[in-house]
């Protein structure tokens, strides 16, 4: 066994890849990037004494790196409201009013009591995932109530403009002869 796994690494080893290589030796190859080369950014780096940034720079860099602030005068207000028995805390934005934001969540507390009602012996996470179920599918119906009422009323539309054309007088003779003439 010996024999074997000895005959193997002679087989690898450098004294015999000499042998076998090229008239060109690997100890003759130059090296692909000599050490000055590598470091020598790095080295003037840390050699180099670099001044001193004065109080003013200091600030101005700190400055900088902070978040800009958003303006004090129109701070978001906050609405507090209760979800299921928990507080929460909502900010008001341009988009959502005060009011809009305590209907949405009288709704969400509304759903979240029918599901518990509903399945008393559920935790309060498979409660949750029920009511979330429970809005996904409101919000499709409605929109699927939605989406047949735009299709009714564009067909009433046409239908109107059907009838509206339907109603129109047949032009008269001379109607007809002032319009060969404008064209």
């Amino acid at each position: 066994m010996k024999k074997s796994s000895q005959s193997i690494m002679s087989k690898y080893s450098n004294k015999n890849l000499k042998k076998k290589t090229s008239p060109v030796q690997a100890e003759d190859l130059p090296p692909i990037a000599t050490y000055e080369q590598r470091y020598k950014g790095m080295s003037q780096e840390l050699t180099q004494q670099k001044p001193k940034p004065t109080l003013e720079q200091k600030i101005a860099k700190r400055e900088s790196l902070k978040k800009p602030k958003k303006e004090e005068n129109n701070p978001p207000k906050r609405v507090s409201v209760e979800i299921n028995g928990n507080l929460y805390l909502l900010g008001c934005t341009e988009n959502i009013s005060e009011g809009r934001i305590r209907k949405i969540a009288a709704l969400a507390n509304e759903i979240l009591k029918d599901t518990k009602e509903s399945n008393p012996g559920l935790t309060n996470s498979k409660i949750n995932a029920l009511a979330l179920i429970d809005a996904c599918d409101r919000i499709l119906t409605l929109k699927d109530e939605n989406s047949n009422m735009r299709t009714e009323l564009m067909y009433l539309q046409q239908k109107v403009t059907l009838e509206e054309e339907r109603e129109k007088p047949e032009p008269t003779p001379m109607e007809l002869l002032a319009n060969e003439k404008e064209d």
